[in-house]
């Protein structure tokens, strides 16, 4: 079996995907109050992180952690009608280059996989729409069928990544130098360097001096 891995912020997207979430949460007309609470205990972690005091690994774990909160007291149904909501939206951002990957690598044979740290609910409606055979996201903790911001919440960086991907394919043979992987950012670099073609998206200066020195493709 080959594979191809896509990476989701930054690469299906042109747009980070928080961001454009809580653009929405506004544009369904939800809590005002509860927005700008999130708003304004994410913006010291972007600040840390855009004068080099914060990584961006790092950044967006805490970022995600604080976003979360914004579900506070919801139910899984409402949070999926949140992103039911707000899919539309979004994929007005998608990279028209990465949907013809796609959709190639699903006409070439290959497996594909949408890998990413963001919601795995959200990833869910991508993953129907476009086709993808597998979906790998962070899943929202639950108590009782509400979310739950009291449990920590794995964020998915690269290292984690690597494991997921390796707990999805334990009981398969993969021929992972016949397979694909594409992302953005250097944090990428872990499942790129799994395949035997990895393809830079858009990529960060790290990433893109590092896939030229190994002459990797670049979209």
């Amino acid at each position: 079996m080959k594979v191809a891995i896509f990476d989701f912020d930054g690469t299906l997207t042109t747009r980070e995907t928080l961001p454009c979430l809580g653009k929405d949460w506004i544009r369904q007309k939800r809590s005002r109050i509860r927005y700008f609470r999130t708003l304004f205990s994410v913006l010291p972690h972007l600040v840390l992180w855009k004068t080099g005091k914060l990584s961006r690994e790092h950044m967006k774990m805490r970022v995600m952690h604080r976003f979360n909160r914004i579900f506070t007291g919801m139910t899984e149904e409402e949070i999926m009608a949140f992103f039911a909501h707000a899919y539309p939206n979004l994929k007005k951002f998608f990279n028209p280059a990465v949907i013809e990957e796609i959709k190639a690598a699903k006409n070439e044979g290959f497996y594909t996989v949408l890998l990413s740290g963001a919601h795995a609910g959200l990833l869910r409606f991508v993953g129907e729409d476009l086709g993808f055979d597998c979906v790998i996201g962070v899943e929202l903790p639950l108590c009782n069928g509400i979310f739950d911001h009291s449990r920590p919440v794995e964020f998915i960086d690269g290292q984690a990544k690597i494991n997921l991907i390796k707990q999805h394919f334990a009981e398969r043979e993969i021929d992972w130098q016949a397979s694909r992987a594409y992302g953005d950012s250097y944090d990428d670099l872990k499942v790129l360097e799994m395949v035997g073609t990895p393809v830079a998206v858009n990529p960060e200066s790290r990433l893109l001096a590092h896939a030229r020195n190994m002459n990797w493709r670049v979209l």
